[in-house]
């Protein structure tokens, strides 16, 4: 007689035993996508912008994170604090030294006009030939530094040599806040005088036009959008002057970000442009109290809009032809001298008066990207 006890009993440990197996399967599956449903970013793709400054402290955290790209402003006026004086480039040079120590590019982004020639920071120092030939020295002199075969490299041949590859000409030079008048024939002047400079003191360096403000508000002769800068922009200025273009596409989430990015693809494939790739050299939202549309709410709201840009970006990096993206900022300002509506709340960490780095929740979802370490 068969024992049906004994003849099932191995098929119901057979079973429980598949059922346990496909039990895990579908654990393993449903925590798979959750730990790796952000797209790989290459390598140096991602960037940071810093606020206020870089010590080693930060740049170990990048590394450790495999941030590779970063956009360091040089204010032009701060380096030259004289007319016809000397060119001060010690806090740059702490920033090269320790960015270089963990293999971290960076690109400057030269600007701002000099108070012994303007009242204003933001005219763009074009309004006559002295005044271009004090900007082009300027120039020069850091491409002669930092370059390929610059002094700074010269004076460091124990750190690794990562000089310059790309000179930003200007910031937002569609806003008020950086360029007063808004102007793309003035722009242009700058732009062409910059780049004959920095093709004919480095031959392989690039050039980059100013991250332009998404939308800005205001009159013609405050703000201009992008696009429509962009499609003006080769009026006034020469192709060859231009290696990259550059957006700052601020946007209260990813469905309007995306609009921005395709029309700003658009305009300029219009401009004659289709060729020259494009950077996002600022992007961020804030985690502060939800008052405006470049602030979240909370941290954990800044890291899935984080999370929802990146994926969108570095999704579709082909389509837009896109180079890097930076987000601006690396670590909360210090709030007393934050100078925007949410910057103060921007940065992937919160700000500490010793420097310390305690990371928010974006910083977790960035290193998804980059696969560092937090």
């Amino acid at each position: 007689m068969t024992n049906f006890s004994e003849t099932k009993s191995p098929s119901r440990i057979l079973l429980l035993a598949a059922a346990l197996i496909l039990l895990l399967v579908l654990a393993t599956t449903s925590l798979t996508p959750s730990a790796r449903a952000v797209p790989k970013a290459p390598l140096g793709f991602l960037g940071v912008v810093p606020a206020q400054g870089i010590s080693n402290i930060d740049t170990a955290r990048m590394h450790r994170g495999k941030v590779k790209s970063l956009r360091l402003a040089i204010s032009w006026g701060g380096v030259q604090k004289r007319k016809r004086g000397k060119y001060h480039w010690t806090d740059i040079d702490n920033a090269m030294y320790v960015a270089a120590e963990r293999g971290v590019q960076i690109m400057p982004t030269l600007y701002g006009t000099p108070e012994w020639m303007s009242r204003r920071f933001t005219n763009l120092p074009v309004e006559s030939r002295a005044q271009l030939d004090s900007w082009r020295k300027f120039v020069k002199a850091a491409v002669k530094r930092y370059g390929k075969g610059g002094d700074f490299w010269k004076a460091f041949p124990n750190v690794k040599q990562l000089p310059v590859r790309e000179w930003q000409i200007w910031n937002e030079a569609n806003f008020y806040y950086f360029a007063t008048p808004v102007s793309p024939a003035k722009y242009g002047r700058l732009l062409d005088a910059s780049a004959k400079v920095i093709h004919k003191t480095d031959k392989k360096a690039e050039v980059v036009v100013s991250g332009l403000f998404a939308r800005p508000k205001g009159s013609s002769r405050r703000a201009m959008d992008a696009v429509d800068y962009i499609r003006k922009l080769p009026k006034y200025s020469l192709n060859r002057s231009v290696d990259s273009i550059a957006i700052h596409p601020y946007a209260a989430d990813t469905a309007t970000l995306r609009e921005i990015m395709k029309q700003f693809r658009r305009a300029a494939i219009q401009a004659g442009y289709r060729k020259k790739s494009i950077q996002v050299t600022e992007m961020g939202w804030g985690s502060g109290p939800k008052t405006n549309s470049f602030l979240t709410g909370s941290e954990a709201a800044q890291a899935r809009q984080l999370k929802s840009a990146f994926t969108y970006l570095v999704g579709d990096r082909k389509k837009l032809r896109l180079k890097n993206v930076y987000w601006f900022s690396w670590r909360d300002p210090n709030p007393a001298l934050s100078a925007c509506s949410f910057c103060y709340s921007i940065g992937l960490f919160n700000y500490r008066k010793n420097g310390k780095l305690p990371a928010k929740p974006a910083w977790n979802q960035y290193v998804r990207f980059t696969r560092g370490k937090p």
